[in-house]
């Protein structure tokens, strides 16, 4: 199963080492977290009735889902040239705003039936706080590692809400699409099961870790199409999984964000993917003929590696900012439909080369549609993921 010279004890310990450092990662941050957010002595607490709470609450977790919306429509490569620029306009628009919120939402009783979304707000204030530090020690200098593990933070941000997301009016829709049914997306909660939602999957022998979604309207008498979603260099399965959520809920797929081994994909990782898969199948009624493989830089060019060897698993290929690079090829590799989305000013790997891969793909017998994004460099483009369903919508039913 695996790629010779590397052993399962030897996959296993690249596993480990990521998540020990992920451990590390998230429990520096709740230390860090628990010294900043504002203390109370029990004396000046002030208890409210639901009604009043519930308004100062609301008014609350709107100005932390505005934030929230800032930081998920800023392309990255764009803070490069005008990082001093944006970190004014976050502590504009959100700095001494951010400190009253925390201040109050301290000095509040909740009632006791919203004490977890209590405590959800009010740790997610204690992040954005955090991210507002980070941007203001950077004093306007521009270091994309930093900028990373701000991301990483607002993920955590969205962990915590997701739950209680129903509890407050700004985050009902915030996982929706426009114009998607609400009653139908989100079931009643006395109809919820442990094995919808949100799942997280750790390292099992030959498989990596990957973190699911399955929608929570969910249900076993029907099958359910399937996107498998690979992250780029240095990202990892919970943060890249949000890229997706919202359309896999919204348009009813399950969801398998996979995480690489090692900081990136390698020939190694694809017997692991497939596992993902197997593993998917083997718990949920998942549609053979409708899994979508996808993923962003070097987990789309990973996706070239997977499915052109493994053509039989997927019905559809979308590769986002990605390169195509010599790769095991099954004879039955043709029959896989290609959607390539690229920005045609793509700094790592340029838009002319990108077109010619196109071209030779199409040589090879396969269907493929080129998406090049005007103006736009190397990262994911918003909406791109809705292009990339209906794509798919129509390529997997023309297959069956």
């Amino acid at each position: 199963m695996t790629e010779p010279g590397w052993s399962v004890e030897q996959l296993g310990a690249l596993a480990d080492e990521w998540m020990g450092g992920r451990q590390g990662f998230l429990s520096s941050m709740q230390v860090d977290l628990a010294t900043q957010l504002p203390t109370v002595a029990p004396a000046q607490q002030q208890p409210l009735s639901p009604a009043a709470y519930n308004a100062e609450l609301d008014s609350i977790s709107a100005r932390l889902q505005r934030f929230l919306q800032v930081m998920d429509s800023t392309v990255w490569y764009t803070l490069q040239r005008r990082f001093a620029d944006f970190q004014r306009r976050l502590d504009d628009e959100f700095g001494a705003a951010l400190r009253l919120d925390a201040q109050r939402l301290a000095s509040l009783v909740p009632p006791a039936a919203d004490d977890p979304v209590h405590r959800a707000v009010r740790h997610g204030l204690g992040l954005m706080q955090h991210i507002l530090h980070i941007y203001q020690e950077m004093q306007g200098r521009f270091d994309f590692s930093t900028v990373r593990i701000t991301w990483r933070l607002v993920s955590q941000i969205k962990y915590l809400l997701y739950p209680v997301r129903l509890a407050l009016p700004a985050f009902q829709r915030y996982w929706l699409l426009d114009g998607a049914d609400f009653e139908t997306c989100e079931a009643p909660a006395t109809a919820l099961a442990p094995d919808r939602g949100i799942q997280h999957h750790t390292v099992d022998r030959y498989r990596g870790a990957y973190t699911a979604y399955v929608p929570e309207y969910y249900q076993a008498d029907r099958s359910w199409p399937l996107i498998i979603a690979m992250h780029g260099a240095n990202g990892n399965d919970e943060d890249f999984l949000w890229t997706w959520l919202k359309y896999a809920k919204s348009r009813g797929y399950l969801l398998l964000s996979a995480k690489s081994f090692g900081s990136t994909w390698h020939p190694w990782d694809a017997p692991s993917v497939l596992l993902m898969l197997d593993d998917m199948q083997a718990h949920y009624a998942i549609d053979a003929r409708r899994v979508l493989l996808t993923g962003l830089s070097d987990g789309g060019s990973f996706g070239y590696d997977v499915g052109f060897a493994f053509p039989e698993r997927f019905a559809g290929l979308a590769v986002v900012a990605g390169i195509l690079r010599p790769h095991r090829r099954s004879p039955q590799a043709s029959r896989l439909p290609v959607y390539i989305a690229h920005g045609e000013r793509d700094q790592l790997f340029p838009a002319p080369f990108i077109r010619l891969v196109a071209t030779k793909l199409q040589e090879w017998g396969h269907q493929v549609t080129y998406h090049e994004l005007p103006g736009f460099g190397h990262a994911y483009p918003a909406g791109e993921n809705a292009t990339i369903l209906d794509w798919f919508d129509t390529v997997s039913t023309a297959c069956r």
